[in-house]
């Protein structure tokens, strides 16, 4: 625990020293008293850090040049106390030069997704949850930028991305897996805007290698327009023989996808609709489709946060999400959710209904391979909750929602209060959870007090 804080700290100083950086300390601390049946004061209950103690650092050295200001590097990192043991959580250090970027990050702390089209190659943005990954780019004057992505231990991907004549050009090299059963590939693409009277249309083509015995190919195909200010189109075609070996999913072993998908938008409303097939030899075939049409009646909050857990109940009128899927022509899900702001500023109501094919593990079967059997049925899922502003220091949420497979039943309360005038709540909640032995574990009972400081 001592170490893992000394090293940290001293690093921390060993930057802000060496160069006058500016240093900054956050955190947040969570201290929760929970019980999870409702027999206070007959049976025991839990004291802890919950999650855990946290304490962020930044820091970061900048200089100015020709009265602009720019970052030579920054370093963002978290300490964690959870029970009696310090560690360090997610960390990035940034490495700013005319010439080149580099990048350390670890502990699931995430940077950005690096891909070719259609996700051939594919390095993604979150580090492992115990270790780390490296990232260094080298910019080529104006005309390109080469990333080499590093992941450990024996995993490194290469990105070439430039532009000539209006053509976006890429190539892309992946080794993996070197120090037990190598494997290389190599993806090359373009992308093209061509212009089209009022409209564009962007272009995207790959075509990927596996560097073996037997060569395994997949290449890809989109267009993408603007029809009109309203309206989008895209349609996608892959392939891949049955030696491809991919990331990603939009290209598949030994498949033909075909994808189409229109989007329209006002300000009151969206709707889309998406469409795929899939081709594989000796199998059957797959198509699904799925449509959506979201109604709102202000247009203060973006299509995509209208139903959004930390969103919802910030709509100040009317909104609507309906929605279906089918997979071969069979039903996979319908449903319909809606937000209303009972009382303006104060009261927002939530409620769902959802009706379709869902899976779960039956629990009063033997387990096979430590899995409770799969059990696929038709059934409907149904809830509301309600967002309550008492006043502006108190916020009370119930919930309740029934599934009917398994009739499982939840009942929930909770409450945040602010204290004071800082940021610092008090948190409450009770929740109820009652299910049919075949999902036996949904079961149970909460209580559970919380005090968040955070800093």
């Amino acid at each position: 625990m001592k170490k893992v804080l000394v090293l940290t700290l001293v690093l921390v100083m060993a930057f802000a020293s060496s160069a006058l950086a500016a240093v900054n300390f956050s955190g947040k601390f969570t201290a929760t008293a929970s019980q999870k049946n409702f027999k206070v004061f007959k049976e025991g209950y839990q004291l802890k850090i919950d999650p855990e103690f946290t304490i962020g650092i930044k820091a970061s050295d900048k200089s100015t040049v020709d009265e602009e200001e720019v970052t030579n590097w920054d370093l963002s990192a978290v300490l964690k106390l959870a029970e009696t043991t310090f560690s360090l959580g997610k960390y990035k250090l940034g490495l700013y030069d005319e010439w080149f970027t580099g990048y350390a990050w670890g502990n699931a702390q995430e940077l950005s997704d690096k891909a070719t089209y259609f996700g051939m190659i594919t390095a993604p943005k979150a580090a492992p949850a115990s270790s780390m990954r490296a990232r260094l780019i080298v910019h080529v004057m104006d005309y390109a930028d080469v990333t080499f992505d590093f992941a450990p231990q024996d995993n490194m991907r290469a990105f070439v991305n430039g532009s000539v004549g209006g053509f976006d050009l890429g190539l892309a090299y992946a080794r993996k897996n070197w120090t037990t059963a190598a494997s290389n590939t190599i993806v090359a693409q373009a992308g093209y805007d061509v212009p089209a009277g009022d409209i564009d249309v962007r272009l995207q083509a790959a075509v990927g290698a596996n560097l073996a015995k037997d060569l395994g190919l997949g290449l890809g195909l989109s267009a993408n327009s603007d029809v009109t200010e309203e309206l989008n189109l895209n349609a996608s075609v892959t392939y891949a023989n049955d030696k491809w070996a991919g990331e990603g999913t939009a290209v598949a072993t030994n498949s033909t996808i075909l994808k189409a998908g229109a989007k329209y938008t006002e300000d009151a409303f969206q709707v889309s609709a998406d469409a795929s097939y899939t081709i594989v030899k000796d199998k059957d075939n797959t198509n699904t489709v799925s449509l959506t049409a979201l109604y709102r009646g202000n247009g203060s909050v973006a299509f995509a946060d209208l139903f959004k857990s930390d969103k919802w109940y910030t709509n100040d009128d009317l909104t609507v999400k309906a929605f279906a899927s089918l997979t071969k022509f069979k039903l996979g899900e319908v449903g319909v959710e809606a937000v209303y702001p009972v009382v303006a500023d104060m009261v927002w109501a939530r409620a769902y209904g959802n009706y379709g094919s869902y899976k779960y593990g039956d629990e009063t079967k033997a387990k096979v391979d430590d899995k409770y059997p799969e059990v696929t049925e038709n059934g409907f899922k149904a809830g509301a909750e309600a967002y309550i502003q008492a006043t502006s220091k108190l916020v009370v949420r119930p919930f309740v929602s029934y599934e009917q497979l398994g009739k499982v039943f939840t009942l929930k309360a909770s409450a945040k209060y602010m204290i004071g005038l800082s940021d610092t709540t008090l948190d409450f909640t009770v929740q109820r959870v009652t299910a049919e032995p075949e999902r036996a574990s949904k079961r149970g009972n909460l209580i559970q007090a919380s005090v968040t400081v955070p800093f």
